[in-house]
């Protein structure tokens, strides 16, 4: 209920005069002001008499008793409203139960309402987390979060890190499942309080279910606002509205996972091996292999990437396994026995790419299963720097990005400069002095393997004229073009130059 609706109750049965009226924000909780504490929880609604808020910070929302006829008190921006001495405490009663009986009331009604305008999962939680004055979210049973709230953030770092990830380690998990109120809690949507030794953060956890059996979970974390006995029924509410948004707009989210879905995102939250051995035995992996990590250039929603990009990558490559991580697609792909990634593979996951708006990171091969991890992270690695680098190719080949993947781990990457010829930098400031491309002649030149032929057509000049170019640049820079010590660090200094932009202008191969 917020103050303006709430004033216009109060003043049905008493006498009520507004002093100030600023946003009209929903009120959690009624309070008395206490000037030994903190009165600034802008939920609150506070109650108390004008001459505590003398010389004192006034609470954005409160309501007072004059004390003194000739005086009253000076408000800020926020809500505030005046009553008389004897009506304080009644008014106070009044004002709790009120905001206690209508906190839950239409909620079902309000964000049902909510699903069938938004269909989106994502605007409900948002909207409840707002009811309830709490940061909320939602996670399957694999503690993948689903969605989170916007409106409210969360305060807690454990779960701020997770919410930014997009899924909770292994190790959590485990912990969590064996805590008394998970192990115990009943099979129904009935809110209860959970208790974790990372976090001294209060949270509230309510089941939710589809087609009765339970797919995952609500959980709200306490912040600005205290856990209220209201949040408990209102909790069960919500997940109820879930449940009937996944059930009427959202089905297949949560359809069955495969073995082969839930053993792969195990071992990318860090499942320890003990755990992922004895599963290895049941399921059947190619003799080799590689990893794609596939994210979408246009947002189409997580639920298109899993109804229409996953199943048709298992068609065009049957055999694929999938899972969900890092807000994009890892897939396992079977290779040839004796070859590593063909032509026509290429040409299919090419087309592919197009087809479906999606960019892929490509691996190098492997043949043996216990490598996935290290293989996704190639494949994430290369689409990641696909994207720093700003290349247009929509299939980025680890092969290609592994000398910059390990500049990435690089703590201070501005200090990669160091390591570059000084060749470069001449160049760089002869070219600004006048006007030339030198830099981009050398560069070029390397790059087509010192070809005179290859170089000067690909900068489409007479090959006279790239001689004359590569003279002047050995004549600047006081370079011996010849010697493979000296190309090999011209070449390592172009790709360092590259990886820290700056040489962003040059068309790379």
């Amino acid at each position: 209920m917020t103050f303006e609706k709430l004033i216009g109750k109060i003043a049905e049965e008493y006498t009520i005069d507004i002093l100030s009226q600023g946003e009209d924000i929903e009120i959690q909780d009624v309070a008395l002001i206490d000037n030994k504490h903190d009165n600034a929880l802008k939920n609150t609604l506070y109650f108390g008499y004008d001459k505590q808020t003398r010389n004192a910070v006034i609470p954005s929302q409160c309501i007072l008793a004059r004390t003194d006829s000739r005086d009253t008190p000076v408000m800020g921006t926020g809500n505030a409203a005046l009553v008389t001495e004897d009506s304080l405490f009644s008014i106070f009663n009044t004002a709790k139960t009120l905001i206690e009986t209508t906190r839950s009331e239409g909620i079902f009604e309000e964000l049902t309402a909510l699903a069938n305008e938004t269909r989106s999962i994502e605007a409900v939680i948002d909207a409840a987390s707002v009811r309830l004055g709490n940061f909320l979210v939602f996670c399957d049973m694999n503690f993948k979060i689903i969605a989170s709230s916007v409106s409210i953030p969360v305060l807690d770092p454990l779960w701020k890190e997770n919410t930014v990830q997009g899924y909770c380690c292994y190790e959590f998990i485990s912990g969590v499942k064996e805590l008394n109120s998970i192990r115990n809690a009943s099979q129904t949507t009935a809110a209860v309080e959970v208790t974790c030794s990372q976090s001294p953060y209060r949270k509230l956890s309510s089941k939710v279910f589809h087609n009765k059996v339970q797919i995952g979970f609500l959980l709200m974390i306490e912040g600005e606002n205290h856990i209220l006995p209201s949040h408990f029924e209102m909790l069960s509410t919500i997940s109820h509205v879930i449940s009937y948004t996944i059930a009427y707009y959202t089905p297949e989210l949560f359809e069955e996972n495969s073995r082969y879905n839930e053993l792969l995102y195990d071992m990318l939250i860090g499942a320890p091996v003990k755990d992922i051995t004895p599963r290895l035995t049941e399921l059947h992996f190619p003799s080799k292999m590689l990893v794609l990590f596939l994210r979408p250039t246009r947002y189409l929603g997580q639920q298109y990437l899993k109804n229409n990009t996953c199943k048709n990558l298992k068609l065009r490559i049957p055999g694929t396994h999938v899972t969900y991580h890092k807000n994009g697609m890892a897939a396992v792909i079977p290779l040839e026995k004796d070859s590593d990634i063909t032509a026509e593979l290429s040409e299919i996951l090419a087309d592919f790419s197009k087809k479906e708006y999606v960019k892929i990171g490509i691996s190098h091969s492997f043949t043996n299963i216990e490598g996935f991890v290290s293989h996704f992270d190639q494949a994430y690695a290369a689409l990641e720097l696909g994207q720093k680098l700003k290349t247009d190719e929509m299939l980025c080949f680890y092969q290609d990005y592994q000398f910059f993947d390990l500049l990435s781990q690089v703590k201070n990457p501005e200090n990669l400069g160091r390591y570059c010829h000084p060749a470069l930098a001449a160049l760089r400031q002869y070219d600004h002095e006048n006007n030339s491309k030198l830099y981009k002649t050398l560069c070029v030149y390397i790059e087509k393997g010192c070809n005179i032929k290859l170089t000067s057509e690909s900068l489409f000049i007479h090959r006279n004229s790239l001689v004359y170019r590569l003279d002047r640049i050995t004549e600047i820079c006081n370079i011996d073009l010849i010697d493979i010590n000296t190309l090999f660090l011209l070449r390592l200094s172009f790709l360092i130059d590259r990886y820290n932009e700056l040489n962003t202008s040059l068309e790379w191969e």
